[in-house]
């Protein structure tokens, strides 16, 4: 018995030998393996590419998992400034589509942002604002585009997707006057050089906008009833028109004619039936 405890005797000397080492020389202690940091790379490429949403929601995973690492939370907010910086851009060059969607996308997801949101430089109200006023941008750009193209219905409907407070606006309704003042314009040129459909269709489109512009609080140069009038003197000018052709045989410009009169005056169930009768008579020609 006392010969075994002699024989693991210099065994035990050696690890208290090497463990006081270690305790008087903590640099040649075996170090401990450094923490891996989390993998940031799929939220990284997510940004880079411009899939934002998915890029917030990675993120936002990441920092309930490591709420306690300040790395983490610095490149959240960075890529969160980015994002809000490329809406910006969009906004200033006038893209409004692109730079409201990114808005929104950032509002939509705000309450995601609160571990880092006293570090961001927006907050909530200024990303609305951005948001209303990308709406009303893009409303007068595509009013104008329309107006251009000669689809004058589609450049009052621009402005259907304001609230009717923002219509109110001074600066709204300013612009939608000015519409309103140049469709009337178009269609008293077109009047004059007798382009019956096309001033039909301004005087349709001023017609039908006419409530929304009283909503608005609009005053115009001219009566509300000449679009309504002008809309019945463009009707009765084409049906002439289309009837004389019709009386002609020449049954293929007749049916134009009317085609085109039921573009503003939809409901028109006469000239519908002319069309009618005057394609299937022009149906049986070809065949005879």
């Amino acid at each position: 018995m006392g010969n075994k405890a002699v024989k693991t005797l210099p065994g035990r000397a050696l690890l208290f030998s090497a463990l006081s080492w270690a305790a008087l020389c903590p640099s040649c202690a075996p170090s401990k393996s450094p923490a891996l940091r989390p993998d940031t790379s799929p939220a990284q490429r997510y940004v880079v590419v411009g899939d934002y949403e998915r890029a917030i929601v990675s993120y936002a995973e990441l920092v309930e998992r490591y709420a306690d690492d300040e790395s983490v939370l610095r490149e959240y907010a960075e890529a969160i400034e980015q994002m809000k910086a490329e809406a910006d851009r969009a906004f200033e060059s006038g893209e409004w589509n692109a730079a409201e969607k990114t808005y929104a996308l950032l509002s939509a997801h705000f309450p995601r942002f609160a571990p880092i949101e006293r570090t961001l430089s927006f907050g909530p109200p200024l990303l609305d604002r951005r948001i209303l006023e990308c709406r009303i941008r893009s409303s007068e750009s595509k009013a104008r585009k329309s107006l251009a193209a000669g689809d004058y219905q589609s450049a009052l409907d621009s402005y259907e997707g304001l609230p009717p407070e923002v219509r109110r606006e001074p600066s709204v309704s300013a612009g939608m006057r000015r519409i309103m003042e140049e469709l009337k314009h178009k269609a008293d040129t077109a009047v004059a050089r007798k382009d019956f459909l096309a001033a039909g269709k301004a005087y349709a489109a001023l017609r039908s906008g006419d409530p929304m512009a009283r909503q608005a609080g609009i005053s115009l140069t001219f009566s509300r009833d000449l679009p309504e009038e002008g809309v019945n003197r463009c009707r009765v000018q084409l049906t002439k028109d289309g009837l004389d052709l019709y009386r002609k045989g020449r049954l293929k410009e007749a049916i134009a004619v009317w085609q085109g009169l039921l573009e503003f005056d939809p409901d028109n169930i006469e000239i519908k039936k002319a069309v009618e009768t005057a394609a299937e008579q022009l149906e049986r020609l070809k065949k005879e």
